[in-house]
């Protein structure tokens, strides 16, 4: 039987401050039990660079961005950390359409 040892899932009051943001784990650091941090942290790189590319403002860009893409991640945050529980705790995995919902997100909406 495979060893779970814990991990952090980072939560932050904000992921700004006038012009500068951070992104992937910096932010958002979860477990990696559903593999979509880096894909988060792609997605939500992507989702910025549209933001920033629609306005002149770069603080109005990274409001929008955040208030855009912070339910997501920290649903995955929130279904990540719940999937490795019950994995610890039933020893089996857990897929289900709730878990699975980063993987089929559309950042731009195309």
């Amino acid at each position: 039987m495979g060893r779970y040892d814990p991990y952090e899932t980072s939560k932050l009051r904000q992921w700004s401050a006038g012009r500068v943001a951070i992104i992937g784990d910096a932010a958002h650091a979860m477990v990696p039990s559903l593999g979509q941090g880096a894909g988060l942290a792609m997605t939500n790189a992507l989702a910025l660079a549209v933001q920033l590319e629609d306005t002149e403002n770069v603080e109005e860009a990274l409001t929008r961005w955040e208030t855009a893409e912070r339910p997501l991640t920290e649903y995955t945050q929130d279904q990540s950390a719940k999937v490795a529980l019950e994995r610890v705790h039933k020893r089996e995995c857990i897929w289900t359409p709730a878990t699975l919902r980063a993987a089929r997100h559309i950042p731009t909406g195309t």
